[in-house]
């Protein structure tokens, strides 16, 4: 057996297939983050644009706060708890039984952002997370 795992014929076939095996596993986990960036950048993408809907008062202001629910819900999927979090301290600022200062809400508006964009470049997948059923709102 042991005259086999040094045999220059072993090698040269084990080795090939060693390292193809290896370019899959490699592949496959790049085609993950991929995708789960583009659905996060869809995701963010409609996030930012239906924040709009929280500042002018125009009729389409309730279906872009709706929207953003729904896109902020959708964000449990693959986010991470901080873009999470963030999003629901923003909503809290703007919700009609608190009262919140322009600069508050600005504050939290820019800290949501901040996150969204500090997880489109760290390009990590989500893995785990510390949020239970209690968090979501």
């Amino acid at each position: 057996m042991s005259d086999v795992i040094t045999s220059v014929d072993f090698w040269k076939f084990a080795a090939p297939l060693l390292g193809a095996v290896v370019a899959w596993f490699v592949n496959e986990w790049r085609k993950r983050v991929w995708e789960q960036y583009q659905r996060k950048e869809e995701s963010y993408r409609e996030l930012l644009r239906c924040l709009k809907g929280f500042y002018i008062g125009a009729s389409t202001a309730n279906e872009l706060k709706a929207e953003f629910l729904s896109q902020l819900n959708r964000c449990w999927l693959y986010c991470p708890d901080e873009v999470i979090l963030k999003g629901y301290a923003f909503l809290n600022t703007v919700h009609t039984a608190n009262i919140s200062t322009d600069e508050v809400k600005e504050k939290a508006m820019g800290n949501f952002v901040a996150s969204i964009r500090n997880d489109l470049l760290s390009r990590k997948l989500v893995k785990s997370t510390k949020l239970t059923g209690k968090d979501f709102i």
